[in-house]
């Protein structure tokens, strides 16, 4: 009996078929996935950063709402914005410069809290390597192969035909 018929016969079993060919889709799947989950992951961020923005921008918006219905209706209000933009002072009072930023209405966009994609798509994400995709798909698909051609079955042998004549 010839080594190949040896190591045909040893993994030709159903045993080590479906392991193989699992194994090979599993690693073709993840070589051909891991850039779409790359890019969902991307765009999740995206969504979640903007969603962010609206809601400091609504923020911003209710603020400058207020202050314009101060502005309208509460004399008072409307007194001390007045004097701090002309930089008016009562005599006896002292006024304190405050920094610039303080001053300023509109924040800065907040992060995300946290992400919204699920966590196997962002565990394929980190699969998105060229070369390791690459590895991946050519090993999926020896796999496959070695899984289908030692899955084969073989002739009979001639010789031994003959020799039993």
């Amino acid at each position: 009996m010839s080594r190949l018929d040896v190591w045909t016969r040893g993994l030709g079993r159903s045993w080590l078929y479906w392991p193989t060919c699992i194994v090979g889709v599993s690693l073709m799947a993840l070589a051909l996935l891991a850039p779409e989950a790359q890019r969902r992951c991307a765009v999740e961020y995206q969504c979640a950063r903007m969603d962010a923005e609206v809601a400091a921008l609504q923020q911003t918006r209710n603020q400058l709402a207020a202050a314009a219905h101060a502005l309208q209706h509460d004399p008072a209000y409307a007194e001390q914005v007045t004097r701090h933009d002309q930089n008016i002072v009562r005599p006896g009072e002292m006024r304190l410069p405050l920094p610039a930023g303080r001053l300023s209405l509109l924040h800065e966009t907040p992060e995300p809290a946290e992400s919204t994609v699920a966590p196997v798509v962002a565990e394929l994400a980190g699969y998105a390597d060229q070369r390791f995709r690459l590895g991946a798909m050519v090993a999926g698909a020896s796999l496959l192969a070695a899984g289908i051609v030692f899955s084969l079955p073989t002739r009979p042998k001639r010789r031994a035909a003959r020799a039993a004549r």
